[in-house]
């Protein structure tokens, strides 16, 4: 079960995630992501984790988020560890793409 609830504070939004990240519910919090998104106006979307278990479901959810510009916060230490291996997983996937300067044939 999840429960999601969308916190306002004069422009800035957040969602507040409790319970758990894992199966449909995954697509329950990418919905809900998804319409916090569109009416944003630019700020980054805060995320608040603290007291969710994910599964794998859930991590690649919160990778595209990440990617997405989301900032993901959580006060357990397995959510925040979970938040710290999708970031370097993120980092090092950039670090091993081809610049497009090493793709191109020299003249």
């Amino acid at each position: 079960m999840i429960r999601i609830s969308e916190i306002r504070k004069g422009s800035k939004r957040r969602l507040l995630v409790e319970g758990t990240l894992a199966g449909d519910w995954v697509e329950v919090l990418e919905k809900s992501w998804l319409e916090a998104q569109a009416s944003r106006n630019g700020e980054p979307m805060r995320v608040d984790l603290s007291g969710v278990w994910i599964d794998d479901k859930g991590r690649e959810l919160l990778k595209q988020m990440l990617q997405d510009g989301a900032e993901l916060r959580a006060t357990g230490i397995m959510t925040r560890a979970v938040i710290e291996e999708l970031i370097e997983e993120i980092s090092a996937g950039d670090a091993t793409r081809p610049s497009p300067k090493a793709t191109r044939s020299p003249r």
